[in-house]
């Protein structure tokens, strides 16, 4: 860690300055072992973001058995181009430092989803500069959908935006993952709502209706993802709330599809998340 290698030395340094210092009494001999000790204290103090500091100039390697997870459930990545792919990697191994990870109904969280989790992460912020979504640090995993006090209902997801904490069920995400054509990624669609709050995106800037066609705006998004015939169960009882993910979603899955059906709304999304999804290899606008 970059934080031990500052503080090793100085921890070093200030045995050494007390076991040969002359007069422990005298201000004057003191001072340097002062100087040390508040040094060390800053060094603990700041060492979260020492860490993130160096990490992101210097990311650690993600582990090749996650590159194979990757490869093997998440199409993004795979379909993207050496250069963006490495960039996809050193992007998700900063955030697994800058995360954390509460599993709820399991004992320990599994490193594979905690790594699929992050990378919806990674690719709601693709196109961005700042990526890391400081405001969340946390998600909180169950295994399955969870009661939600708030609304009294079962949810896969939740977004907290008082404690900055995300919620997701394992299975359901997981389920998405494996079959991306019928299923809902609720992660893309839990990370946009987080991305929403992060950086202050109003309805106006994506959505071009007015309130009494919003039935058909949800009639829209079913057509574009094919789920017409599930749209009682999939979208009538969507909150408005929601739009952001639903639509950030449906930008990803079916980007032909929504770029013809509401091209405005998927320009105003190309230039919320700068990313083209229709360029599959190289998906960022310069």
């Amino acid at each position: 860690m970059p934080t031990f290698v500052l503080i090793f030395p100085a921890v070093v340094l200030g045995f050494l300055l007390y076991w040969f210092m002359p007069s422990p009494q005298d201000a004057m001999n003191i001072a340097p072992l002062v100087a040390v000790g508040v040094y060390i204290a800053a060094i603990y103090t700041f060492n979260h973001q020492i860490n993130f500091w160096w990490y992101k100039r210097f990311p650690p390697a993600l582990p090749k058995p996650m590159k194979r997870v990757l490869l093997d459930f998440y199409p993004y990545y795979g379909k993207l181009n050496t250069i963006k792919r490495q960039r996809f990697e050193e992007r998700l191994a900063v955030m697994k430092i800058d995360k954390d990870f509460l599993p709820q109904e399991f004992p320990k969280m599994p490193d594979d989803v905690r790594h699929l989790m992050l990378a919806s992460a990674v690719q709601v912020t693709f196109g961005l500069e700042e990526y890391l979504l400081p405001h969340w640090g946390v998600f909180a995993v169950y295994r399955q959908a969870f009661h939600s006090p708030q609304l009294q209902e079962f949810h896969t997801g939740e977004v907290h935006y008082e404690d900055g904490v995300i919620l997701l069920a394992a299975d359901p995400f997981i389920a998405s993952m494996k079959n991306p054509k019928s299923g809902y990624d609720i992660g893309l669609h839990y990370l946009a709502l987080a991305l929403q709050f992060e950086n202050k995106i109003n309805r106006e800037d994506f959505l071009f209706f007015k309130n009494n066609e919003r039935e058909q705006f949800l009639r829209t998004m079913s057509r574009i993802r094919r789920r017409e015939h599930q749209f009682e169960q999939d979208y009538q009882n969507t909150l408005p709330e929601d739009d952001f993910g639903l639509c950030v979603e449906h930008f990803f899955h079916a980007p032909e599809q929504f770029q013809q059906a509401l091209p405005d709304t998927f320009n105003a999304l190309k230039k919320l998340l700068n990313q083209n999804p229709l360029n599959e290899a190289n998906p960022v606008i310069a």
